[in-house]
């Protein structure tokens, strides 16, 4: 009977250790099947974050290639066309960003240039280096809302709203007296433009002296307002009279910037 139930209980133990092995293999083979399903997911994502970044910066680049190239293929092409010849307002935005934004503060400007000028119309274009040289504030000060009125008034200075005057006009010289006995050039018969803002004088170029005084005079050179120059001339529109002088400088007052950063004109 002992011998009996010694063999039972060895039977027991044995299946009991079989078991116990058999769920530490089970428990093994989930641990290990739960660790590779997280690697794959691991790597899954990884592949498809690079893959996404990748996309991204290939999109991007592509965009900045299309932007360039469409800036290049416009700069070249658009003056060629019809379009480019007459109208105006896409010359300035082409050529003359700055100076068309700063004509823009007038909102009736071209309302008034397109209807009410038969006769075509001059505009005093500065270039963008002459914007640049105004220097940080004066460019802070075009850009303030408080300084509209005064802004305007810039801009209008640089409008001639009643006829098209070419540069041959402005450089014409007046022979109706003796020439000049010191051996200054003869005057010019335009000695200043009414433009929309007001007068602007027109003399010749000036060099040398000191202060004013001693300088001599340029022949064949004009300066338009305190010291601005014609760089070069441009005839658009179907008639060509549209005409827009490129200039080295503003053509306005310099007292008008004394307005800047007040509420108002007085």
């Amino acid at each position: 009977y002992n011998n009996i139930y010694l063999i039972k209980k060895q039977k027991k133990n044995i299946s009991s250790k079989k078991t116990a092995t058999m769920t530490k293999v089970l428990q093994l083979s989930v641990l290990l099947l739960l660790a590779a399903v997280t690697t794959v997911e691991a790597f899954t994502t990884t592949t498809t974050a690079s893959s996404s970044k990748a996309a991204i910066r290939s999109t991007t680049s592509g965009i900045h290639a299309a932007s360039s190239d469409e800036a290049v293929k416009g700069s070249d092409d658009w003056e060629n066309t019809e379009e480019g010849k007459t109208n105006v307002e896409l010359f300035l935005t082409k050529k003359f960003p700055s100076f068309y934004n700063l004509l823009c503060k007038e909102d009736n400007i071209w309302k008034t240039l397109n209807s009410d000028c038969p006769n075509g119309y001059t505009l005093f274009a500065p270039n963008e280096k002459a914007f640049e040289a105004l220097g940080e504030k004066r460019l802070l000060q075009l850009a303030d809302p408080r300084n509209l009125e005064a802004i305007q008034k810039i801009g209008l200075y640089h409008v001639i709203g009643l006829r098209a005057v070419t540069k041959e006009r402005m450089l014409r010289e007046d022979w109706r007296g003796p020439k000049p006995a010191d051996g200054r050039p003869r005057p010019f018969v335009v000695g200043g433009l009414q433009t929309l803002g007001g007068e602007v004088p027109v003399g010749r170029a000036k060099k040398g002296g000191f202060l004013g005084w001693g300088a001599t005079e340029e022949p064949g050179t004009a300066v338009v307002g305190p010291k601005a120059r014609i760089v070069q001339t441009f005839l658009l529109g179907e008639k060509k009279d549209k005409v827009i002088h490129e200039m080295d400088d503003l053509i306005s007052p310099e007292l008008l910037w004394r307005y800047c950063d007040q509420l108002r004109i007085l």
